[in-house]
């Protein structure tokens, strides 16, 4: 018996199937990581806290949960709640943590405090937000405009994480607007070993 031609209905429980794709997506690999199912929890401010990882990597696909945006400059200086933004419950794995900054050597100093401390087992550095308040200082989707200085943060980053097996990865938009497109040269990430 079927509810419809799409969805058999199986005989011990009466309920539809869910429908199925009819291909695989492939897995994911950064570095020693595989994500099996190429989907990623973006970041999100107040809301992507290690419960509500949990709960959606419980009930949402195998794919890369990312914990909230860490500031470089607050992680160096041991804010109580950049920290705090820095926990996982113990069975996330793997654990993902995405830093902004915009001065190559703080963010390279907040790396060498996640690689050092064993904070995460991959790192995502975000060049994509919009903000205003982020953009005016030049960060966020405004600093790979700066082509220089964002090749610079990614190449300290890598050279931080790779000796022990940390992958990095990097967050961008189109641009900042129609007029800063800057996804083309954002994408290389000029050989510096991040993954885009």
């Amino acid at each position: 018996m079927t509810a419809s031609n799409e969805h058999p209905m199986p005989a011990e429980t009466g309920e539809p199937e869910p429908p199925r794709l009819s291909h695989a997506l492939a897995p994911v690999e950064l570095g020693p990581i595989t994500v099996p199912t190429p989907v990623m929890l973006s970041p999100m401010a107040g809301v992507t806290n290690w419960p509500f990882r949990v709960l959606c990597a419980e009930y949402g696909p195998d794919g890369l949960y990312v914990a909230e945006m860490i500031t470089a400059r607050a992680l160096v200086a041991r804010n109580p709640k950049a920290l705090r933004l820095c926990r996982f419950a113990p069975a996330e794995h793997p654990r993902s943590l995405q830093l902004y900054g915009v001065n190559p050597s703080i963010v390279e100093q907040a790396a060498h405090i996640v690689v050092d401390e064993d904070m995460a087992d991959h790192i995502d550095l975000n060049f994509g937000c919009p903000v205003p308040k982020v953009t005016r200082r030049g960060g966020g989707s405004a600093l790979p405009w700066k082509t220089d200085l964002y090749q610079e943060i990614i190449r300290r980053v890598v050279r931080v994480c790779e000796p022990a097996g940390i992958p990095v990865t990097a967050k961008f938009r189109v641009g900042i607007d129609d007029a800063h497109v800057t996804f083309h040269e954002a994408a290389g990430g000029g050989g510096t070993g991040a993954a885009q």
